[in-house]
């Protein structure tokens, strides 16, 4: 018997199975791997212990890491927000980017490189993304976290840099005053994108600083879903890709 899709939106499974190359008929159906991902996502559970009703764990971990590793999980992620934009009257590419990063603790057994935070007092790791004034994801990228947001930000704008012909209309950057220096320079020359500093004022109250908050709204999202409260990743890749798929959640939700 079919089981119902709880974790995933009709448009949203389209567009991941659009970018599926069938080679041999699966003996589960990849929309319930895909609801399997999803759950796991959403709930944090390990990936032995996802649900009986789904394909067996090692069947879903193992279409995860082949589509993390194709891309295609990351390639739904940018065609879904494009027609998300489209779908609220806007262009694909975004005008205006906002950069920021946050640290999350890492477990005994994250095989990534690891950094203590100065600043959260976090040892772990820092997810540093690039989002819209929508608050969807760009770009994102992940690196230990006591690198700091200015030194990691290059890792950040060399992975815009592979997305220029899709984000073509991005004409500016918002940025906190972690961002200050040689970086403006490094964007400006790469991309010919001027980087702008937004500070805060000199007023001791406090005071949401505007558009600044869209980032942080983003990372907010994020925390919902328990998979990325802590970083349990062994890669990179599989890291980031937990983060697109959190996305394609919350994005797939706004078409229903």
């Amino acid at each position: 018997m079919t089981k119902p899709h709880h974790f995933s939106s009709n448009f949203q499974w389209q567009i991941i199975e659009s970018l599926l190359i069938f080679k041999r008929k699966s003996k589960h159906e990849l929309r319930q791997i895909w609801e399997a991902i999803c759950y796991l996502t959403k709930t944090g559970c390990q990936w032995r212990h996802l649900p009986c009703n789904y394909a067996p764990w090692a069947t879903v971990y193992w279409y995860f890491r082949k589509w993390t590793l194709e891309g295609i999980i990351e390639v739904a992620h940018r065609e879904l927000r494009k027609a998300l934009r489209k779908k609220k009257g806007r262009k694909e590419s975004a005008s205006l980017g906002i950069i920021d990063s946050h640290s999350v603790r890492m477990s005994s057994i994250s095989g990534q490189q690891r950094g203590i935070d100065g600043n959260k007092k976090i040892k772990g790791s820092k997810r540093h993304i690039i989002v819209d004034t929508m608050g969807l994801i760009i770009c994102i990228v992940a690196h230990a976290a006591n690198i700091h947001d200015s030194k990691g930000a290059k890792e950040v704008f060399d992975c815009l840099y592979e997305l220029r012909f899709d984000e073509d209309q991005l004409e500016k950057i918002l940025a906190d005053g972690g961002y200050q220096g040689e970086i403006a320079e490094y964007l400006k020359e790469k991309m010919n994108i001027p980087l702008e500093v937004v500070k805060r004022s000199d007023s001791s109250a406090w005071q949401v600083i505007p558009k600044r908050w869209i980032v942080e709204r983003t990372f907010a999202w994020l925390l919902n879903f328990r998979r990325l409260v802590m970083d349990y990743e062994r890669t990179k890749e599989s890291a980031i890709s937990f983060v697109y798929i959190a996305m394609l959640n919350l994005m797939g939700k706004k078409f229903n």
